[in-house]
């Protein structure tokens, strides 16, 4: 289970670093787009990803049904695929535990590794997603999010005065 050092996860790694830096100082997210602090959960993403998760990569589209969202996730069982509906946005949390044991009483050796991390992604829905529909297939390392659309919610209404 050894893991060569590779020169491009060094400069991922420290690019990351960076717009987490900047985003905590300015509330300006990589490539200039702007995260509203009262639009973040209680633990923001950055906090969470900080912390040994990784952010996967998402791609969304659209079709005259539906919102579709793929999101790639490899090396992990569909138990540990977290998925949750948070006022306006979906949150995706996988937790990825490994632990390698060897014990060989005769040469005196004991070896105990433990890695914990995983992924984690929140998604804003859009307005017209119906959130109660949204359903999640998982095969060969990628999520599919399928989000049925909705003809139109209506936010307001005019009241008449007596």
């Amino acid at each position: 289970m050894d893991r060569k050092w590779n020169i491009w996860d060094q400069l991922q790694g420290m690019q990351e670093e960076m717009d987490r830096m900047f985003e905590g100082f300015t509330g300006f997210g990589p490539f200039g787009s702007y995260r509203s602090r009262e639009a973040l959960p209680s633990h923001t993403e950055s906090d969470i990803v900080s912390s040994n998760y990784k952010q996967p990569l998402a791609d969304m589209w659209e079709t005259d049904k539906d919102v579709l969202a793929t999101l790639e996730i490899p090396g992990v069982k569909k138990e540990d695929i977290g998925i949750n509906v948070i006022d306006d946005s979906l949150e995706i949390k996988v937790e990825k535990k490994e632990e390698l044991k060897e014990e060989d009483k005769k040469q005196g050796m004991y070896r105990l590794e433990r890695r914990y991390g995983g992924y984690y992604r929140n998604i804003s829905l859009p307005e017209n997603v119906d959130p109660s529909k949204i359903k999640a297939t998982y095969a060969n390392g990628v999520l599919e999010l399928r989000m049925p659309k909705v003809k139109s919610r209506k936010k307001g209404r005019s009241i008449k005065v007596n």
